[in-house]
């Protein structure tokens, strides 16, 4: 009888470290996200150049994960992204960014937590009443998430902020895909 439950306890707990590992692939990596994208904005007293909107976004990615620590991911990670279109009958707006991140993630077997922090390269194009306005900005971006990793691809699911003067809040929740070479 002892043997019947020492035998599979012994292959549960020498399979655990293979588990743990399975998560964190290093190396290059490149993926792409679609989601939903939201900006709030008050651009004088007159309410009608108020901006409350939410369109589709989406953005592509690719990175090196340097994979030093287990259970640990550091990646540097690179970005283009359109955060949509958004406007009112008096103002419309387009705005898309290239974006450097720093990623820390904690894996715990295939599935991982992360957090980014970065500088973001900011252009938005502008209609206000008939008359265009182009705007370039360098803003800190932040954000955070979760991913599922299968080997080489993985699923992720992220909340991101972008922190820019001219608008008081744009964030984008998306999920997307990666595969690592």
């Amino acid at each position: 009888m002892k043997k019947l439950i020492v035998a599979p306890l012994f292959l549960l707990l020498t399979s655990l470290p293979l588990v743990a590992v399975a998560g964190s692939e290093s190396g290059l990596y490149i993926g792409g996200s679609v989601g939903q994208t939201s900006v709030e904005s008050d651009f004088g007293d007159d309410t009608s150049f108020k901006l409350d909107d939410e369109d589709n976004g989406h953005k592509v990615f690719f990175g090196y994960n340097f994979g030093l620590v287990p259970f640990l991911d550091l990646a540097i990670e690179a970005d283009y992204r359109e955060y949509g279109k958004f406007g009112n009958e008096n103002l419309n707006t387009e705005i898309v960014s290239s974006e450097l991140f720093g990623v820390l993630g904690f894996n715990v077997g295939p599935l991982g937590l992360f957090g980014k922090l970065g500088y973001s390269d900011t252009d938005m194009d502008s209609i206000i009443d008939d008359i265009d306005f182009n705007d370039s900005e360098s803003a800190t971006a932040y954000g955070a998430g979760a991913k599922l990793s299968f080997g080489s691809f993985g699923i992720r699911a992220e909340y991101e902020v972008l922190d820019l003067d001219a608008v008081d809040d744009l964030n984008m929740i998306s999920v997307g895909a990666t595969y690592t070479f």
